[in-house]
């Protein structure tokens, strides 16, 4: 099992943020995301298997401040990330993203 990784940390611009490196392959995934200041917002679980080329392995939506924990599971992937693709309204919002792996 990996750590957990903070991907985003009360992020308030959209891209994406902090690398995790499993250091070998992982096939399960649990996006954590809470969000403040009543925004509407998307944020993506990426995969990577090089940490060059990224995919999406998870979309999460929500408006307004929440906390939502999402799995994944079959998408074998050394690298992880979480990508904030939009935040809009709200006010002084942030997003914070955490993510934890495993094997099977």
């Amino acid at each position: 099992m990996a750590l957990p990784l903070t991907s985003l940390n009360a992020a308030t611009a959209t891209g994406p943020g902090a690398v995790k490196d499993l250091e070998g392959s992982f096939d399960f995934h649990t996006i954590f995301v809470h969000s403040t200041g009543g925004a509407s917002w998307s944020v993506t679980l990426e995969g990577s298997h090089d940490g060059v080329n990224w995919d999406a392995m998870a979309t999460v939506t929500y408006s307004g401040n929440i906390d939502t924990m999402t799995p994944v599971s079959g998408l074998l992937v050394r690298y992880v990330r979480a990508n904030l693709i939009s935040l809009t309204g709200g006010t002084s919002p942030t997003i914070t993203a955490s993510i934890a792996s495993k094997t099977s």
